[in-house]
């Protein structure tokens, strides 16, 4: 099967979804494979969003996703690029030997498929003249620069002037090709006009249905009435303009047939035949009610209601998802939950046939990727997702597939959307969506939010780890690795609680090192801290779950022991001695490491502590207690020492 790259952006724009609309109706005709990458960038709005080119960074990276050596042909629907996007697109392009047939613009180095703009828009102001009788026409024309917006104003002289109408220059306002450019253009007719000696000019012509409605809606809040003081007329033939009140005169372009005809195209140049360099197609003069072919009446409103009720719907929905998408996820405790919680919302309101969460190797590590990750094949790993009414198990794919070998052979297209946040990747989402009747900024937003929910959870992780660490860092001696006094506090209610339900002992047992002054001045600071980590390895080397070992100062170590009797406390102290002398022994110290050692152990009365001590109070009792302990054995191993030292000296021994 033949597989074509579809490079497009705003998917549920009326314009897009129309040519989609064709691309798939030919794909499935001809047998060939399509896949959309797209993005949402913006080239018609009047503002520049300096601030968004981290996101469109991101965003972009659904077209460096193929690798298009892998493909046979390429169709770029250019309606809404940015310039940004128009440049990345061609160095992308420039790297490929692939057919590339262009839609929605005029591109010199492709193919084209176009509307017909100079026969068409001639046609809405020919109409004008003479259905209408007017004379005075002002254009409303797009952004200069553009090759549409040029030759739709050669087609609106050209109208004129074959109507014996002299064209002036005063009589063009260059607009945004968007309805926040209504009032600026109404302001700047109505001051033109107004030296002229006249209040309103016969018509407004448009260079699309975008503008027409912009400088309606700016009409009406002046109280000017379309079309009986004035008359508006569009281009285009978007369902806003035909569905709107009044219904705008505009001249539908050939969307459906611009889609379909790519394929063709493609499919013919696959055949090896040739095709002409550009293929121009007519667009539909659509008479309505803003040039007063027909009346404005309500015949229209149940339309215009019941497609407003749907779409509304859809809107209603695609905001509940994301309400819901955001409670569900932020309830998921686990990253299986937290994947479950994003395909159930996607299935029921995000307007997805089917839907793939695809991540890609490292989407938790902030990943910046550019063009050359078309040529970069890893495996992706699909977390969650659904095909129709069935749940997708996990699952892992080569990226040099796009697709997973299941949706890769049946005939669905499938768009790629690039799941991020700001400029950092994280993978890729492939859905069947319904492009039709849907809000492109709500669609957008539940995107845009997707990407925010996994940094979030990136986020989250990494704060946790910083958490623990720090708690790691707070609680414990970095020379032994044993927890400190704030670490063994932690325990103590629990141990103590324990111990009264088990009606056992409670021991704290103090270990101190006798004679590290003495390690330290002959065999150096390296030895004395050799001597404290042999003890606190021995420490921990006899302990289980009923000890907690902690380092509480320079050479002083405290247990607290659960379950204890003197017995097993014995056993204790007995065993890390043992461990003490065979690890010196083992590795050949020449010293012996001694230490004192002191144990209390309590019988834990729940009655008793709360009446008189908190939790501080009662383990600093213990530990002074066993504290006394040990002093009393370390009195005992001086004297001891002195004892020795004596006898030798008076025997000269």
């Amino acid at each position: 099967m033949k597989k074509i790259a579809v490079f497009t952006s705003h998917v549920y724009e009326p314009m897009c979804a129309m040519t989609q609309k064709g691309i798939n109706a030919a794909a499935l005709d001809c047998g060939v494979k399509v896949i959309y990458f797209s993005s949402f960038s913006d080239s018609y709005s009047g503002r520049s969003y300096v601030e968004y080119n981290k996101y469109d960074q991101g965003d972009n990276v659904s077209f460096d996703i193929p690798d298009l050596n892998d493909f046979d042909g390429i169709i770029k629907i250019s309606t809404y690029f940015s310039e940004s996007v128009k440049v990345h697109l061609k160095q992308i392009l420039s790297k490929t030997d692939k057919p590339v047939i262009n839609i929605g613009g005029f591109d010199p180095d492709y193919m084209n498929i176009v509307c017909d703009d100079t026969h068409s828009f001639n046609e809405i102001v020919s109409h004008l003249i003479e259905k209408h009788n007017c004379k005075d026409i002002y254009h409303l024309a797009g952004i200069p620069g553009k090759h549409y917006t040029q030759e739709r104003l050669e087609a609106y002289k050209s109208a004129l002037m074959g109507h014996d109408i002299d064209f002036d220059e005063s009589k063009v306002y260059y607009g945004t090709l968007w309805r926040d450019c209504g009032d600026d253009a109404l302001d700047y007719i109505l001051e033109n006009c107004k030296k002229n000696g006249k209040k309103l000019p016969d018509a407004v012509v448009c260079a699309n249905d975008y503008s027409a409605i912009g400088l309606i809606i700016a009409c009406r809040k002046r109280g000017i009435t379309v079309p009986d003081d004035l008359i508006v007329t569009g281009f285009d033939g978007v369902d806003d303009a035909v569905n709107g009140f009044p219904t705008i005169t505009t001249s539908r372009q050939p969307f459906y047939n611009s889609g379909y005809s790519a394929v063709l195209a493609l499919t013919e140049i696959f055949d090896g035949k040739e095709i002409p360099k550009t293929i121009r197609i007519l667009a539909d003069f659509m008479p309505n009610q803003s040039c007063g072919c027909k009346p404005v009446t309500a015949d229209n409103i149940q339309d215009v209601r019941d497609i407003y009720l749907r779409r509304l719907k859809n809107t209603t929905n695609i905001a509940q998802s994301t309400t819901n998408l955001m409670l569900s996820v932020a309830a998921a405790e686990t990253l299986p939950e937290f994947f479950e919680a994003v395909r159930e919302n996607a299935k029921w309101n995000a307007g997805y046939k089917d839907m793939l969460l695809c991540l890609a190797p490292g989407w938790d590590q902030q990943r910046v990727v550019g063009s050359d990750y078309s040529k970069v094949d890893e495996d992706m790993t699909v977390v969650t997702g659904y095909i129709g009414d069935k749940d997708v198990p996990a699952q892992t794919f080569r990226k040099k597939n796009i697709l997973p070998k299941e949706l890769l052979e049946d005939p669905n297209p499938y768009y790629i959307f690039a799941i991020h946040h700001l400029q950092y990747y994280m993978g890729y989402l492939i859905v069947n969506p319904d492009v039709e009747f849907q809000e492109q900024d709500m669609q957008q937003s539940w995107l845009v939010d997707l990407g925010m929910i996994f940094e979030n959870r990136r986020i989250q992780r990494d704060l946790q780890s910083s958490v623990n660490r720090l708690e790691f860092l707070y609680s414990r001696d970095m020379l032994t690795g044993l927890y400190n006094r704030y670490g063994v506090e932690k325990f103590f209610s629990n141990f103590f609680d324990e111990c009264v339900e088990n009606k056992k002992g409670l021991a704290v047992i103090i270990i101190d090192m006798d004679g590290l002054k003495q390690i330290n001045d002959n065999y150096g600071h390296h030895e004395g801290d050799y001597a404290i980590k042999a003890i606190a390895s021995a420490m921990m080397a006899v302990s289980g779950d009923d000890e907690i070992c902690t380092r509480s100062g320079g050479d002083e170590f405290v247990v607290l022991a659960k379950n204890y009797d003197q017995l097993r406390a014995d056993d204790y102290i007995k065993n890390v001695r043992d461990y003490i002398s065979a690890k010196t022994k083992t590795e050949n110290k020449h010293y012996e490491i001694v230490v004192s050692v002191g144990v209390y152990i309590a019988n834990p009365s729940k009655d008793k502590k709360e009446k008189r001590l908190d939790d501080y109070q009662l383990f600093s009792k213990y530990v002074k207690l066993a504290d006394k302990a040990m002093y009393e054995e370390k009195r005992k191993h001086k004297k001891k020492a002195a004892d020795i030292k004596s006898h030798i000296k008076s025997t000269g021994a």
